[in-house]
């Protein structure tokens, strides 16, 4: 359960982060669109969508549910701390 927290705060927003930077360098994209990948990347998915990949993938639902559930209630705190470190 850390594990996925971790990676859906602090991995993917990262990566995110990282590959938007670079393609702002490049000019491959313009600046709102890069800040907007990032912002979009912080932000914890919903509770419906990880029961439906969840549900589709054959995965464990109950702790798809719980995952999504502690990550919406800590998206409260992390999302605008990570919004405004980066």
């Amino acid at each position: 359960n850390a594990f996925v927290q971790v990676f859906n705060f602090g991995v993917d927003s990262s990566v995110v982060f990282g590959v938007s930077r670079l393609l702002l360098k490049w000019k491959w994209l313009q600046e709102p669109l890069a800040n907007g990948m990032v912002v979009t990347s912080c932000l914890s998915m919903t509770i419906n969508m990880v029961l439906v990949l969840t549900k589709s993938s054959g995965g464990d639902e109950a702790s798809a549910i719980f995952n999504a559930s502690v990550g919406n209630m800590m998206g409260v705190i992390l999302s605008p701390l990570l919004i405004l470190g980066y």
